[in-house]
């Protein structure tokens, strides 16, 4: 019977080559980058290091309760109305790293132990722009 729906098989064996050729696309790509740095500190070694995690640092949790999470949202919320991107940065800097990572989990965006603090950034960035146009909407319908 010829169909034109790919039988299982087939379509598991397509799905397959696909996923090999991205991992090998990715590596490929990987090894690119690594080669442009290394060309980067050939040229300029005095360029900062990217920084690592502070061993024992990642497994620390935040102390804080779901209030005081709520509470630094809230100052985040208002530094970006006063200050913009700016003033985001300057109040997630003013937190330790620990409080960053379960905001973002508050907030939905990550998970405990599994969230980079980059990730946990950008996650409670995104729920900062949602808030604010939500905010905005909120006022514009009174």
């Amino acid at each position: 019977m010829n169909s034109e729906f790919p039988q299982p098989g087939e379509e598991i064996t397509r799905l397959a080559s696909e996923i090999g050729a991205l991992r090998g696309e990715m590596q490929e790509s990987f090894r690119k980058l690594a080669q442009m740095e290394k060309r980067l500190r050939t040229v300029f070694p005095n360029l900062p290091k990217k920084p690592k995690a502070i061993p024992g640092q990642a497994q620390q949790q935040s102390t804080k309760s779901e209030e005081q999470l709520k509470e630094d949202f809230q100052r985040i919320l208002k530094a970006v109305e006063e200050s913009g991107p700016q003033g985001f940065e300057s109040v997630i800097a003013s937190l330790p790293q620990e409080d960053v990572i379960a905001l973002a989990v508050e907030l939905g965006v990550g998970q405990l132990k599994r969230t980079s603090l980059s990730k946990a950034i950008d996650g409670i960035r995104k729920r900062v722009q949602e808030r604010r146009m939500l905010g905005y909407t909120r006022h514009g319908q009174h």
